[in-house]
């Protein structure tokens, strides 16, 4: 373990920031535990660590830990009238209800972030976290709508991170209206954009969602090519619930390539993530996904 406890605050959380970024889990929550070790003399500083811990624990499916930390950092944002600080910690309470199927508790967490936010780039978190529960509802235009909205205030906070978070998920609406081209042109635009902001992890992202578009395309090789590097990104930084979508999606291209035995053996690494990281919703897609799997 490296020896944060002579470091600047200030230089802990960037830091720390940039190892959450980059899948370097391990260093990121050394970063962020020092910082909410000096709470009592940087306050702020620890309410913002405390939500950002809280993030690295739910990407990697620590729900009780995940929680623990956002209900810290709102706790101590709220005693400080931090309200920015508290909505970005209620936005990982809500994605961690969300990831365990309460999309109803995780839709008042959002909403009531809408409520808090004092910045246009708070504001815009809550925007795509609604806007994803609506394209999930398949409320196409309403979640076109909120996805527009976000992006254009993150626009206006001029933050690359989060216009690479918009374009995301308005390529994935697109997706799901089957509106092909048009997605693996946005999706290579948010591709890009998290390749300018520096953040792999975002970079993954891009790289499954338009492996999922040109598969749709036809392109099925070009498709394998791009999932496979995001696999491997999300196995580095150990993000179970991406690790499931790509193989999930793998799963998929060799279905269609009439080989239902690599797509079993995809599904049934899919399956031991998922139940080995307590994740019901992608638990529930791997199982109907396998049921509907032509015999060998």
């Amino acid at each position: 373990m490296s020896d944060t406890s002579q470091a600047p605050v200030s230089e802990l959380l960037a830091d720390g920031i940039r190892y959450e970024r980059n899948g370097v889990v391990q260093r990121a929550r050394e970063c962020f535990e020092a910082v909410t070790e000096r709470a009592d003399s940087h306050p702020a500083a620890a309410a913002e660590a405390w939500w950002h811990l809280a993030n690295v624990h739910r990407l990697h499916s620590r729900w009780e830990d995940a929680l623990a930390a956002a209900n810290r950092g709102a706790a101590l944002a709220r005693e400080h009238g931090w309200r920015d600080i508290e909505a970005n910690a209620l936005n990982i309470e809500g994605a961690v209800w969300w990831a365990r199927g309460e999309s109803g508790q995780a839709r008042a967490l959002f909403t009531r972030i809408l409520d808090l936010a004092m910045t246009p780039a708070t504001r815009a978190k809550a925007l795509q976290n609604l806007g994803s529960l609506a394209a999930e509802a398949r409320d196409f235009d309403e979640a076109e709508r909120l996805f527009t909205e976000s992006r254009d205030a993150y626009r206006g906070a001029t933050d690359q991170r989060g216009e690479a978070v918009s374009l995301l998920n308005i390529g994935r609406l697109q997706m799901d209206r089957g509106e092909l081209a048009s997605a693996r042109e946005t999706l290579e635009a948010a591709l890009n954009e998290a390749r300018q902001a520096g953040d792999l992890e975002m970079l993954a992202g891009a790289q499954l969602n338009l492996g999922i578009a040109l598969a749709a395309l036809g392109l099925a090789s070009e498709a394998e090519e791009r999932i496979t590097t995001a696999y491997g990104q999300f196995t580095i930084a150990d993000v179970p619930s991406q690790r499931v979508r790509c193989l999930m999606q793998l799963a998929v291209i060799a279905s269609e390539r009439h080989e239902p035995a690599a797509a079993r053996v995809c599904l049934a690494h899919a399956f031991t993530v998922a139940e080995s990281a307590n994740l019901p919703v992608e638990r529930r897609l791997v199982e109907e996904q396998l049921s509907a799997l032509s015999p060998d």
